[in-house]
Protein backbone atom coordinates (compact mmCIF):
# COMPACT_ATOMS: atom_id res chain seq x y z
CA UNK A 1 0.00 0.00 0.00
CA UNK A 2 1.45 3.45 -1.43
CA UNK A 3 2.37 5.70 1.93
CA UNK A 4 -0.32 8.46 2.68
CA UNK A 5 0.64 11.98 2.21
CA UNK A 6 -1.06 14.89 3.85
CA UNK A 7 -2.49 17.46 1.64
CA UNK A 8 -0.43 20.30 2.04
CA UNK A 9 -2.37 23.70 3.25
CA UNK A 10 -1.17 25.50 -0.03
CA UNK A 11 -3.61 22.92 -1.68
CA UNK A 12 -6.07 23.21 0.89
CA UNK A 13 -6.16 27.46 0.28
CA UNK A 14 -6.25 26.45 -3.84
CA UNK A 15 -9.92 27.28 -3.54
CA UNK A 16 -10.05 30.40 -1.12
CA UNK A 17 -7.56 32.17 -3.04
CA UNK A 18 -9.47 31.36 -6.39
CA UNK A 19 -12.91 32.48 -4.46
CA UNK A 20 -11.26 35.73 -3.21
CA UNK A 21 -10.00 37.15 -6.59
CA UNK A 22 -13.38 36.27 -8.23
CA UNK A 23 -15.30 38.44 -5.75
CA UNK A 24 -12.50 41.18 -5.77
CA UNK A 25 -12.16 41.07 -9.61
CA UNK A 26 -12.82 44.52 -10.29
CA UNK A 27 -9.67 45.33 -8.41
CA UNK A 28 -5.96 44.15 -8.41
CA UNK A 29 -5.07 42.12 -5.05
CA UNK A 30 -1.72 41.73 -3.35
CA UNK A 31 -0.29 38.79 -1.93
CA UNK A 32 -1.10 41.18 1.75
CA UNK A 33 -4.33 41.76 1.08
CA UNK A 34 -4.73 38.01 -0.18
CA UNK A 35 -3.07 36.98 2.94
CA UNK A 36 -6.05 38.92 5.17
CA UNK A 37 -8.96 38.14 3.14
CA UNK A 38 -8.82 34.76 2.77
CA UNK A 39 -6.81 34.22 6.30
CA UNK A 40 -3.99 32.21 4.80
CA UNK A 41 -0.53 32.95 6.11
CA UNK A 42 1.41 35.27 3.13
CA UNK A 43 3.95 32.46 2.68
CA UNK A 44 0.87 29.91 1.71
CA UNK A 45 -0.94 32.57 -0.36
CA UNK A 46 2.42 32.97 -2.56
CA UNK A 47 3.27 29.45 -2.98
CA UNK A 48 -0.85 29.16 -4.10
CA UNK A 49 -0.61 31.87 -6.52
CA UNK A 50 2.81 30.63 -8.17
CA UNK A 51 1.04 27.18 -8.67
CA UNK A 52 -2.35 28.48 -10.10
CA UNK A 53 -0.16 31.08 -12.40
CA UNK A 54 1.81 28.03 -13.82
CA UNK A 55 -1.71 26.34 -15.33
CA UNK A 56 -2.74 30.02 -16.43
CA UNK A 57 -5.58 30.60 -13.68
CA UNK A 58 -4.11 33.37 -12.65
CA UNK A 59 -2.09 36.23 -13.26
CA UNK A 60 0.13 38.61 -11.89
CA UNK A 61 0.54 42.52 -12.90
CA UNK A 62 3.04 44.80 -12.53
CA UNK A 63 1.71 48.20 -11.87
CA UNK A 64 3.76 51.02 -13.84
CA UNK A 65 6.87 52.29 -10.89
CA UNK A 66 6.01 49.62 -9.10
CA UNK A 67 7.89 46.37 -7.98
CA UNK A 68 5.94 44.54 -6.37
CA UNK A 69 3.26 42.82 -8.57
CA UNK A 70 -0.41 42.48 -7.91
CA UNK A 71 -2.47 39.05 -8.76
CA UNK A 72 -5.70 39.18 -10.47
CA UNK A 73 -7.99 35.51 -11.73
CA UNK A 74 -8.11 35.05 -15.52
CA UNK A 75 -11.25 33.76 -17.66
CA UNK A 76 -9.72 30.26 -16.83
CA UNK A 77 -9.92 30.24 -13.18
CA UNK A 78 -12.81 32.04 -13.28
CA UNK A 79 -14.52 28.82 -15.56
CA UNK A 80 -12.27 25.95 -13.05
CA UNK A 81 -14.22 27.75 -10.27
CA UNK A 82 -17.39 27.89 -11.64
CA UNK A 83 -17.07 24.40 -12.61
CA UNK A 84 -16.10 23.06 -9.07
CA UNK A 85 -19.36 24.04 -8.29
CA UNK A 86 -18.87 24.75 -4.34
CA UNK A 87 -16.69 20.94 -4.18
CA UNK A 88 -13.04 20.98 -3.70
CA UNK A 89 -11.36 22.24 -6.79
CA UNK A 90 -9.15 19.82 -8.18
CA UNK A 91 -5.99 20.54 -10.36
CA UNK A 92 -3.09 18.94 -12.06
CA UNK A 93 -0.59 21.07 -10.80
CA UNK A 94 1.71 19.82 -8.17
CA UNK A 95 2.31 21.97 -5.14
CA UNK A 96 5.68 23.47 -3.95
CA UNK A 97 6.00 21.52 -1.15
CA UNK A 98 4.96 18.09 -3.24
CA UNK A 99 7.84 18.93 -5.74
CA UNK A 100 10.21 19.17 -2.83
CA UNK A 101 9.47 15.69 -1.91
CA UNK A 102 8.56 14.37 -5.96
CA UNK A 103 10.49 10.98 -6.46
CA UNK A 104 12.37 10.74 -3.55
CA UNK A 105 13.41 7.06 -2.28
CA UNK A 106 15.68 5.60 0.34
CA UNK A 107 16.72 2.29 -0.06
CA UNK A 108 16.49 -0.38 2.45
CA UNK A 109 20.63 -1.72 1.87
CA UNK A 110 22.76 0.59 3.71
CA UNK A 111 25.31 0.70 1.10
CA UNK A 112 22.83 1.26 -1.43
CA UNK A 113 22.20 4.64 0.49
CA UNK A 114 26.09 5.60 0.78
CA UNK A 115 26.26 5.09 -3.53
CA UNK A 116 22.96 7.25 -3.73
CA UNK A 117 24.62 10.25 -0.72
CA UNK A 118 27.25 9.98 -3.90
CA UNK A 119 25.06 10.41 -6.52
CA UNK A 120 23.59 12.88 -4.94
CA UNK A 121 26.05 15.28 -4.41
CA UNK A 122 27.39 14.55 -8.13
CA UNK A 123 23.90 15.96 -9.46
CA UNK A 124 23.41 19.15 -7.78
CA UNK A 125 27.14 20.74 -8.10
CA UNK A 126 25.72 19.44 -11.80
CA UNK A 127 22.85 21.58 -11.40
CA UNK A 128 24.07 24.70 -9.70
CA UNK A 129 26.75 24.68 -12.62
CA UNK A 130 24.07 24.26 -14.83
CA UNK A 131 22.04 27.07 -13.59
CA UNK A 132 24.89 29.48 -12.59
CA UNK A 133 25.69 29.47 -16.90
CA UNK A 134 21.73 30.20 -17.12
CA UNK A 135 21.79 32.76 -15.28
CA UNK A 136 25.12 34.07 -16.38
CA UNK A 137 23.40 34.28 -19.78
CA UNK A 138 20.02 35.94 -18.38
CA UNK A 139 22.33 38.56 -16.79
CA UNK A 140 23.89 39.19 -20.39
CA UNK A 141 20.52 39.99 -21.55
CA UNK A 142 19.97 42.44 -18.76
CA UNK A 143 22.82 44.07 -18.87
CA UNK A 144 21.39 45.62 -22.33
CA UNK A 145 18.19 46.53 -20.10
CA UNK A 146 19.29 49.85 -18.54
CA UNK A 147 18.02 48.14 -15.32
CA UNK A 148 20.43 48.93 -12.73
CA UNK A 149 18.41 47.23 -9.78
CA UNK A 150 17.61 44.16 -11.48
CA UNK A 151 21.66 44.02 -12.47
CA UNK A 152 22.12 43.91 -8.85
CA UNK A 153 19.66 42.15 -8.10
CA UNK A 154 20.83 39.40 -10.70
CA UNK A 155 24.51 39.93 -9.97
CA UNK A 156 23.55 39.07 -6.28
CA UNK A 157 21.44 35.78 -7.52
CA UNK A 158 24.78 34.42 -9.25
CA UNK A 159 27.24 35.16 -6.57
CA UNK A 160 24.86 33.39 -4.09
CA UNK A 161 24.66 30.52 -6.44
CA UNK A 162 28.92 30.36 -6.53
CA UNK A 163 29.20 30.95 -2.99
CA UNK A 164 26.53 27.72 -2.46
CA UNK A 165 28.46 25.61 -4.87
CA UNK A 166 31.90 26.04 -2.72
CA UNK A 167 29.95 25.56 0.40
CA UNK A 168 28.76 22.00 -1.05
CA UNK A 169 31.87 21.08 -2.29
CA UNK A 170 33.08 21.50 1.49
CA UNK A 171 30.24 19.19 2.83
CA UNK A 172 31.79 15.75 3.07
CA UNK A 173 29.69 13.73 1.08
CA UNK A 174 29.88 10.79 3.84
CA UNK A 175 28.50 12.27 6.87
CA UNK A 176 30.37 9.70 9.04
CA UNK A 177 33.84 10.25 8.13
CA UNK A 178 34.81 13.33 10.31
CA UNK A 179 34.34 10.67 12.79
CA UNK A 180 36.71 9.13 11.88
CA UNK A 181 39.21 11.65 12.77
CA UNK A 182 40.91 11.31 16.05
CA UNK A 183 43.44 13.41 18.43
CA UNK A 184 46.81 11.98 18.49
CA UNK A 185 47.11 8.97 21.19
CA UNK A 186 42.88 9.62 21.46
CA UNK A 187 40.67 6.46 20.84
CA UNK A 188 38.74 6.16 18.14
CA UNK A 189 35.32 6.30 18.70
CA UNK A 190 32.84 3.26 17.86
CA UNK A 191 30.03 4.16 15.75
CA UNK A 192 26.87 1.68 16.04
CA UNK A 193 25.00 0.63 12.80
CA UNK A 194 21.95 1.77 14.19
CA UNK A 195 23.90 5.26 14.97
CA UNK A 196 25.16 5.27 11.19
CA UNK A 197 22.27 4.57 9.40
CA UNK A 198 20.18 6.87 10.93
CA UNK A 199 22.51 9.85 10.13
CA UNK A 200 22.89 8.60 6.62
CA UNK A 201 18.79 7.85 6.06
CA UNK A 202 18.74 11.57 7.10
CA UNK A 203 21.63 12.70 4.44
CA UNK A 204 20.08 11.21 1.86
CA UNK A 205 16.60 12.57 2.73
CA UNK A 206 17.83 15.96 2.75
CA UNK A 207 20.02 15.70 -0.37
CA UNK A 208 17.07 14.41 -2.04
CA UNK A 209 15.11 17.92 -1.07
CA UNK A 210 18.26 20.14 -2.33
CA UNK A 211 18.20 17.95 -5.93
CA UNK A 212 14.62 19.15 -6.22
CA UNK A 213 15.16 22.55 -4.74
CA UNK A 214 17.41 23.35 -7.73
CA UNK A 215 14.98 22.23 -10.01
CA UNK A 216 12.87 24.27 -8.71
CA UNK A 217 15.08 27.18 -8.95
CA UNK A 218 15.83 26.07 -12.30
CA UNK A 219 12.70 25.98 -13.16
CA UNK A 220 11.97 29.48 -12.05
CA UNK A 221 14.74 30.91 -13.99
CA UNK A 222 13.20 29.41 -17.07
CA UNK A 223 10.28 31.30 -16.92
CA UNK A 224 12.11 34.54 -15.54
CA UNK A 225 13.96 34.20 -19.27
CA UNK A 226 10.76 33.58 -21.00
CA UNK A 227 9.38 36.68 -19.99
CA UNK A 228 12.52 38.68 -20.47
CA UNK A 229 12.21 37.67 -24.04
CA UNK A 230 8.80 38.56 -24.33
CA UNK A 231 9.29 42.37 -22.78
CA UNK A 232 7.77 41.84 -19.83
CA UNK A 233 10.40 42.92 -17.87
CA UNK A 234 8.74 44.16 -14.59
CA UNK A 235 6.94 40.72 -14.18
CA UNK A 236 10.33 39.09 -14.78
CA UNK A 237 11.89 40.83 -11.77
CA UNK A 238 9.41 40.07 -9.58
CA UNK A 239 10.45 36.59 -10.65
CA UNK A 240 14.02 37.01 -9.84
CA UNK A 241 13.16 38.38 -6.02
CA UNK A 242 11.20 34.61 -5.77
CA UNK A 243 14.18 33.70 -6.97
CA UNK A 244 16.19 34.77 -4.12
CA UNK A 245 13.99 33.82 -1.64
CA UNK A 246 14.01 30.12 -3.15
CA UNK A 247 17.82 30.67 -2.93
CA UNK A 248 17.64 31.20 0.78
CA UNK A 249 15.31 28.22 1.29
CA UNK A 250 18.04 25.87 -0.61
CA UNK A 251 20.60 27.89 1.66
CA UNK A 252 18.73 26.62 4.29
CA UNK A 253 18.55 23.13 3.08
CA UNK A 254 21.96 22.66 2.90
CA UNK A 255 23.34 24.29 6.41
CA UNK A 256 20.99 21.51 7.84
CA UNK A 257 22.81 19.52 5.63
CA UNK A 258 25.83 20.55 6.98
CA UNK A 259 25.44 20.54 10.24
CA UNK A 260 23.91 16.76 10.44
CA UNK A 261 25.38 15.11 13.46
CA UNK A 262 25.07 11.92 15.19
CA UNK A 263 24.73 12.98 18.73
CA UNK A 264 21.72 15.65 17.55
CA UNK A 265 19.21 14.29 14.65
CA UNK A 266 17.32 16.36 12.60
CA UNK A 267 14.45 14.00 13.36
CA UNK A 268 13.06 12.09 15.96
CA UNK A 269 13.84 7.99 15.96
CA UNK A 270 9.97 7.55 14.65
CA UNK A 271 10.50 9.97 11.61
CA UNK A 272 13.79 8.35 10.80
CA UNK A 273 12.53 5.10 10.99
CA UNK A 274 9.48 6.22 8.52
CA UNK A 275 11.31 8.14 6.32
CA UNK A 276 13.58 4.65 5.91
CA UNK A 277 10.22 2.97 4.93
CA UNK A 278 9.84 5.56 2.17
CA UNK A 279 6.48 7.00 4.18
CA UNK A 280 7.16 10.54 3.87
CA UNK A 281 4.76 12.88 4.34
CA UNK A 282 4.59 16.87 4.37
CA UNK A 283 5.09 17.34 8.14
CA UNK A 284 8.37 15.66 7.57
CA UNK A 285 9.08 18.74 5.00
CA UNK A 286 8.10 21.28 7.39
CA UNK A 287 9.89 20.21 10.23
CA UNK A 288 12.97 20.59 7.90
CA UNK A 289 11.98 23.92 6.29
CA UNK A 290 9.88 25.55 9.02
CA UNK A 291 11.51 25.11 12.51
CA UNK A 292 9.67 27.35 15.24
CA UNK A 293 11.89 29.88 16.91
CA UNK A 294 10.49 31.63 20.01
CA UNK A 295 10.19 35.57 19.49
CA UNK A 296 12.79 36.50 21.82
CA UNK A 297 15.37 34.15 20.06
CA UNK A 298 14.27 35.57 17.18
CA UNK A 299 14.61 39.42 18.10
CA UNK A 300 18.44 38.50 19.54
CA UNK A 301 19.35 36.87 16.61
CA UNK A 302 18.37 39.84 14.55
CA UNK A 303 20.21 41.85 17.10
CA UNK A 304 23.36 39.81 17.00
CA UNK A 305 23.19 40.38 12.80
CA UNK A 306 23.00 43.74 13.13
CA UNK A 307 25.78 44.38 15.44
CA UNK A 308 27.64 41.93 13.32
CA UNK A 309 27.35 44.53 10.58
CA UNK A 310 28.83 47.45 12.96
CA UNK A 311 31.39 45.30 14.09
CA UNK A 312 32.23 44.86 9.95
CA UNK A 313 31.84 48.50 10.14
CA UNK A 314 34.10 49.62 12.39
CA UNK A 315 37.06 47.44 11.40
CA UNK A 316 36.95 49.34 7.99
CA UNK A 317 35.96 46.28 6.29
CA UNK A 318 33.80 46.52 2.95
CA UNK A 319 32.07 42.94 3.24
CA UNK A 320 30.01 41.18 5.95
CA UNK A 321 31.02 37.37 5.29
CA UNK A 322 29.73 35.49 3.11
CA UNK A 323 27.69 38.54 1.45
CA UNK A 324 27.90 40.64 -1.71
CA UNK A 325 26.51 43.93 -0.21
CA UNK A 326 29.30 46.98 0.82
CA UNK A 327 28.60 47.99 4.51
CA UNK A 328 28.41 51.59 4.48
CA UNK A 329 27.15 53.62 7.78
CA UNK A 330 23.76 54.11 6.40
CA UNK A 331 21.08 51.16 4.60
CA UNK A 332 18.22 51.55 3.42
CA UNK A 333 16.05 49.13 6.04
CA UNK A 334 14.67 46.89 2.87
CA UNK A 335 18.05 46.76 1.58
CA UNK A 336 18.95 45.81 5.19
CA UNK A 337 16.16 43.43 5.90
CA UNK A 338 16.90 41.50 2.49
CA UNK A 339 20.46 41.09 3.51
CA UNK A 340 19.75 39.53 6.90
CA UNK A 341 17.26 37.11 5.46
CA UNK A 342 20.25 36.10 3.24
CA UNK A 343 22.54 35.58 5.63
CA UNK A 344 20.25 33.74 8.48
CA UNK A 345 17.69 32.09 6.03
CA UNK A 346 16.18 29.54 8.82
CA UNK A 347 14.74 33.05 11.12
CA UNK A 348 11.68 33.59 9.17
CA UNK A 349 10.94 37.01 10.43
CA UNK A 350 8.66 40.94 9.15
CA UNK A 351 10.55 44.09 8.14
CA UNK A 352 8.35 45.21 11.47
CA UNK A 353 10.09 43.13 13.55
CA UNK A 354 13.54 44.30 12.48
CA UNK A 355 12.66 48.03 12.85
CA UNK A 356 11.36 46.80 16.55
CA UNK A 357 15.41 45.38 16.90
CA UNK A 358 16.84 47.86 15.58
CA UNK A 359 14.89 50.85 17.95
CA UNK A 360 15.69 48.72 20.67
CA UNK A 361 19.55 48.68 19.87
CA UNK A 362 18.89 52.70 19.34
CA UNK A 363 17.83 52.75 23.18
CA UNK A 364 20.53 50.64 24.42
CA UNK A 365 22.84 53.16 22.71
CA UNK A 366 25.11 50.82 19.99
CA UNK A 367 23.41 52.78 16.96
CA UNK A 368 22.11 55.80 15.96
CA UNK A 369 18.85 53.72 14.38
CA UNK A 370 16.08 54.59 11.61
CA UNK A 371 15.92 58.33 10.41
CA UNK A 372 12.88 58.64 8.11
CA UNK A 373 12.43 60.95 4.93
CA UNK A 374 9.28 62.18 4.43
CA UNK A 375 8.15 62.94 1.46
CA UNK A 376 4.79 63.68 2.78
CA UNK A 377 2.44 61.68 4.94
CA UNK A 378 1.97 58.71 2.77
CA UNK A 379 5.34 58.45 1.56
CA UNK A 380 8.54 57.61 3.21
CA UNK A 381 11.61 56.05 3.25
CA UNK A 382 13.41 54.58 6.52
CA UNK A 383 17.20 54.59 6.39
CA UNK A 384 19.06 52.51 9.39
CA UNK A 385 22.29 54.68 10.66
CA UNK A 386 24.71 52.50 12.02
CA UNK A 387 26.74 55.28 12.28
CA UNK A 388 24.88 59.18 12.61
CA UNK A 389 25.04 61.26 9.58
CA UNK A 390 22.80 64.20 8.90
CA UNK A 391 20.41 64.58 5.61
CA UNK A 392 20.54 67.83 4.12
CA UNK A 393 17.22 69.42 2.49
CA UNK A 394 19.60 68.85 -0.80
CA UNK A 395 20.40 65.45 0.02
CA UNK A 396 16.35 64.39 1.10
CA UNK A 397 15.69 66.40 -2.13
CA UNK A 398 17.74 63.48 -4.08
CA UNK A 399 16.61 61.08 -2.45
CA UNK A 400 12.95 61.77 -2.68
CA UNK A 401 13.93 62.31 -7.01
CA UNK A 402 15.85 58.94 -6.88
CA UNK A 403 12.61 56.96 -5.11
CA UNK A 404 10.18 58.40 -7.82
CA UNK A 405 12.97 57.63 -10.74
CA UNK A 406 13.92 53.92 -9.49
CA UNK A 407 17.25 55.26 -11.58
CA UNK A 408 18.74 58.90 -12.22
CA UNK A 409 21.29 60.25 -14.42
CA UNK A 410 23.33 63.59 -13.60
CA UNK A 411 21.38 64.62 -16.42
CA UNK A 412 18.25 63.57 -14.58
CA UNK A 413 18.86 65.18 -11.27
CA UNK A 414 20.38 69.36 -12.95
CA UNK A 415 16.94 68.81 -14.86
CA UNK A 416 14.57 67.56 -12.41
CA UNK A 417 16.65 70.46 -9.32
CA UNK A 418 18.29 73.48 -11.53
CA UNK A 419 21.62 72.07 -9.78
CA UNK A 420 24.55 72.68 -11.41
CA UNK A 421 26.83 69.99 -11.97
CA UNK A 422 29.18 70.62 -9.51
CA UNK A 423 26.63 70.39 -7.02
CA UNK A 424 24.68 67.66 -8.57
CA UNK A 425 27.88 65.26 -8.77
CA UNK A 426 28.87 66.52 -4.65
CA UNK A 427 25.54 65.42 -3.31
CA UNK A 428 25.27 62.24 -5.78
CA UNK A 429 28.72 60.84 -3.92
CA UNK A 430 27.77 62.16 -0.62
CA UNK A 431 24.67 59.58 -0.67
CA UNK A 432 26.99 57.02 -2.58
CA UNK A 433 29.84 57.11 0.18
CA UNK A 434 27.25 57.02 2.91
CA UNK A 435 25.56 54.25 1.56
CA UNK A 436 22.19 55.67 0.59
CA UNK A 437 22.68 55.41 -3.32
CA UNK A 438 24.02 52.72 -5.35
CA UNK A 439 26.21 53.53 -8.58
CA UNK A 440 26.47 51.99 -11.64
CA UNK A 441 28.55 51.93 -14.65
CA UNK A 442 28.11 50.71 -18.08
CA UNK A 443 29.48 51.58 -21.25
CA UNK A 444 25.97 50.98 -22.71
CA UNK A 445 24.14 53.30 -20.03
CA UNK A 446 26.40 55.34 -18.65
CA UNK A 447 26.31 56.75 -14.75
CA UNK A 448 23.20 55.78 -12.79
CA UNK A 449 22.40 55.85 -9.11
CA UNK A 450 19.76 54.09 -7.23
CA UNK A 451 17.86 53.10 -4.20
CA UNK A 452 17.22 49.28 -2.97
CA UNK A 453 14.34 50.29 -1.43
CA UNK A 454 11.35 47.90 -1.94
Amino acid sequence: MPPTRDLPISLQGIETVLKYLSQHDNELSSIRSISTGADLSMRVVQNVLLQLEKFNQVERVVEKNKVMPKWKITKFGKKVLKQAQGEEVHTSSISKENELLQDITIPKDLEEVKEMINKMNEILSSNLKSLQIELSRILGIILNLGDPLFEDLMGFIIKRVKYLKQIISLIPQDPLKKYELKKADEKRKKIKDKEAKQLLIEALFIDQIIINETKYISALSEKMSQYIENDMNSTAYSIAKDLREELRELTNLIENRKQLDINLHLFLPDEIKAISNNEIGLSLLDKLMNKPIRTGIKEEAIKKTVLELLGVLNKNQKMFKNHTYEIKDNIPLYALYQLILDEKPAIRFSIEELEYAINQLADEGYIPGIKIIEEDEAHYFKVVQLKAHDISEDERQLISIALDWEKLSMADVINETGWSKEKTQKILDQLTEIGILKYSKSLLHGDQWYIVSR
